[in-house]
């Protein structure tokens, strides 16, 4: 399809959470591609309020759904609760944000005729799999986060049959804090401080690392081709967060150790899923290129943000 066919619906988006880690590289991205961008934080925008929510999308009028038809024509709903351990002790405010606050964006989406895309969590699986999990995969999430992302596909759906959700997982950007920025940090404070023992990383969950970056143009290519129903978005390959440390600090030179933990001996709050693999082949065929692989896509964010070691 043209370019200027693609875009002519394309015309002016709402992106919540656009501060966040996925949200803020949605909107350099659609912005970049001449959208017009209207980016909401989480102090422009509260989604657990409903009303809120609605003059967003009607832009501030008392008729939302008819100023809404005009202003916009999609919501990139990427606003969550994404403290995986912290959902454990909050669980209310996880239920809050994830399920009612995408109820209270897909129901407004629908009032005004918006489209909606929903991002979703590879935590939607249990990690029983051996195999890539395919979207027709029965999600059964074993924690409090998982959950309350798969009540937010429902809730989506439900309000927009045929509103995108797009599942990603392992993100890391330039947008907030992540596992390869965490780890970055902790390696250079261990060396800075002349630490000598190793840093403990889980080796026993296995997912696909993804930039948020990719993530942010497979989502909006997804959104130009009008797509709907779940699709899975990550960056190739496999990897354990073990996996994923060390790539790290090779690619950054710095000389810290790194040694294996089982998630029991780490012993986090939450439950995770020990596979949690996406298989985004569908997603692969429909955009016409192969998902870049993880450690590509690491080292395209450690030189642009200026990390990569020039040794």
């Amino acid at each position: 399809m043209p370019e200027r066919a693609l875009l002519s619906f394309m015309k002016r988006i709402l992106v919540t959470g656009a501060e966040g880690l996925l949200g803020s590289e949605v909107v350099r991205c659609a912005r970049a591609r001449g959208y017009e961008v209207v980016g909401a934080a989480r102090t422009d925008l509260d989604v657990t309020d409903a009303n809120a929510v609605r003059r967003a999308l009607g832009d501030g009028h008392a008729d939302a759904g008819e100023a809404a038809r005009r202003t916009f024509t999609a919501v990139v709903h990427c606003a969550a609760y994404t403290a995986v351990d912290g959902a454990e002790a909050e669980v209310e405010q996880a239920w809050r944000v994830n399920r009612d606050g995408t109820r209270h964006v897909a129901r407004a989406a629908a009032e005004a005729g918006v489209r909606l895309v929903y991002v979703s969590s590879d935590y939607v699986f249990d990690g029983s799999n051996r195999v890539p999990y395919t979207p027709e995969a029965d999600a059964r999430p074993l924690g409090v986060y998982g959950r309350t992302k798969l009540l937010g596909e429902v809730e989506a759906m439900e309000a927009l049959p045929k509103a995108l959700v797009v599942r990603t997982s392992w993100l890391y950007g330039a947008g907030g804090r992540n596992f390869v920025t965490s780890m970055l940090a902790l390696g250079r404070r261990r060396v800075a401080a002349g630490g000598t023992d190793a840093l403990r990383v889980v080796d026993d969950q296995v997912g696909r690392p993804s930039w948020a970056r990719n993530v942010a143009v497979d989502l909006l290519d997804l959104l130009e081709r009008n797509v709907s129903g779940v699709w899975h978005v990550a960056d190739a390959d496999e990897a354990s967060w073990l996996d994923l440390a060390r790539e790290v600090f090779q690619l950054t030179g710095v000389k810290v150790a790194v040694q294996p933990v089982s998630t029991q001996d780490w012993g986090a709050p939450a439950r995770r899923p020990a596979y949690s693999v996406l298989d985004v082949t569908a997603t692969e065929a429909l955009l016409g290129r192969p998902a870049m692989p993880w450690r590509r896509a690491l080292q395209a964010f450690l030189a642009e943000t200026g990390e990569l070691d020039a040794g």
